[in-house]
């Protein structure tokens, strides 16, 4: 677990704020619990800190200086602040630490000059949607013939990629990282940081659309990770997609496509819904995922392109994605007292909600329930995105809708003016929303749970699923 020696930490801290504007202040009693030696980087004192440089992040909601102690008390080697006020304090109970001008910039900048430490290869993950999957088929084909580390959770950000570099143990021989982003720029940094071999683009939609300006200007963002890939490494990227020609134009590698247009160089082929996951065809190849919607089955072709330019057998490929579970809020399949509960509760935007309620559509059941939820951080184009949307949900095989949320009105409007007769009902808090499918649902119907995270529907998934299992037992 040991990364170097805290006489080479401090000189890459002092070096990479130096050159980024930033002052190392001061540094006290560095030898710390662990001698010399330090074993990765967190931001939250409940998470494990054993061993671990704790760095005090300010945010929104709150300061991770309140939670220095704690994280001494959980185990943290160091702590690294930005309150000169702490000395005194941090001093007299014996706390190391590093003061430091800004602790989110000695973050990134840490990261930065640990990655040149490692003799690792890179795979970054971006895209519209799918990137947590994406590298979860990833991470686990990989595994089958390396040692491999990816980011936890959605570590995707420019908190969570530096945290992951941070947490990479010297041996790994592959990371793999998605990246997220809500402006310009930001791909481009986080990739310079990561400094990949393989870049993953998953596709190109209009999640964040109020953030970016337009479809066009996402594209642009994406395809930031193309401009650092390694030119000896490979752009994996959607052959389906409406920008591909672009993106292939502005890799700087070797470009290789998947998808399900016949030109792909990794060509999804017959896909087959079964009960509860997907049989579907690379290259004329059989895989099963334990997952439900084509969309997935893309994400996994993506990941067989991965496995396979990175010499995984094709056997050991086939083996590890049948072994992958769903991701909760992302797909994960739920099956209580004869009813099937789809929770994509995570995120959601108006390109994955139609992919989405589609897999629904082909779902065998006795109803076909909707609950879903405002999609969030679309800007000026939000009424009309939802609106749009309603006029979608009019076209599939859904028998009743359960919105949550102040968008909802919105997409009633396009529903019912495109044809959709079915039942809609709006809610405005988890209590009556989850009274109302209480009382729709029985057995032998499918429900889909999905909104942006902001809506909480998965703590509606976790109420509902205990109120079935409790309703079962009687």
């Amino acid at each position: 677990m040991a990364r170097g020696v805290n006489t080479r930490l401090l000189a890459w801290v002092a070096e990479a704020l130096a050159g980024a504007g930033g002052t190392l202040l001061v540094e006290n009693g560095l030898g710390g619990r662990e001698g010399s030696r330090w074993s990765g980087a967190a931001i939250d004192s409940r998470a494990d800190c054993s061993g671990r440089l704790f760095f005090a992040l300010r945010g929104e909601k709150t300061d991770g200086h309140r939670y220095v102690y704690d994280a001494f008390a959980a185990g943290c080697s160091a702590a690294v602040v930005g309150d000169a006020a702490m000395r005194d304090e941090l001093e007299s109970r014996g706390v190391p630490y590093l003061l430091v001008s800004d602790t989110a910039s000695a973050l990134r900048e840490l990261a930065r000059a640990y990655r040149h430490e490692l003799d690792v290869r890179v795979v970054a993950i971006t895209g519209s949607a799918g990137k947590t999957t994406t590298k979860e088929f990833v991470r686990q084909i990989l595994k089958a013939k390396y040692r491999v580390f990816a980011n936890p959770g959605n570590y995707n950000s420019t908190i969570g990629v530096p945290v992951t570099i941070l947490e990479t143990e010297p041996d790994t021989e592959y990371l793999v990282c998605e990246i997220g982003a809500n402006h310009p720029g930001e791909i481009h940094f986080l990739s310079s940081l990561l400094r990949p071999h393989f870049g993953v683009i998953t596709n190109i939609g209009d999640a964040h659309v109020g953030l970016f300006g337009s479809v066009e200007n996402i594209a642009r963002a994406k395809g930031e990770l193309l401009d650092v890939l390694d030119p000896g490494g490979y752009a994996l990227l959607p052959a389906d997609d409406a920008f591909i020609e672009e993106l292939k134009r502005r890799s700087r590698s070797k470009v290789a496509t998947f998808g399900c247009d016949a030109l792909a160089d990794f060509r999804l082929g017959a896909v087959e819904q079964r009960d509860g996951s997907l049989a579907f065809e690379v290259n004329d190849r059989q895989y099963v995922i334990q997952s439900l919607g084509e969309y997935n089955a893309l994400n996994a072709c993506a990941a067989v392109a991965v496995g396979e330019l990175c010499g995984v057998e094709a056997a050991l490929i086939r083996s590890a994605l049948e072994q992958v579970p769903p991701t909760p809020g992302r797909g994960k399949t739920h099956r209580v007292a004869g009813i099937t509960v789809v929770d994509e509760s995570y995120n959601a935007n108006p390109a994955s909600m139609r992919r989405s309620l589609a897999m629904l559509s082909g779902l065998a059941a006795g109803r076909r329930l909707a609950v879903l939820g405002d999609m969030k951080e679309l800007g000026e184009y939000s009424s009309d995105l939802h609106r749009a949307l309603g006029q979608a949900l009019a076209g599939t095989r859904v028998d009743a809708v359960f919105w949550m949320g102040e968008e909802g009105g919105t997409v009633q409007e396009g529903f019912t003016k495109s044809g959709g007769r079915v039942p809609f009902h709006l809610h405005h808090d988890l209590d009556s929303l989850l009274s109302d499918v209480r009382g729709w649902v029985r057995e032998g119907d499918a429900l889909l749970v999905k909104a942006s995270h902001a809506c909480n529907l998965d703590a509606f998934v976790d109420r509902l699923l205990r109120a079935l299992e409790a309703a079962g037992g009687e």
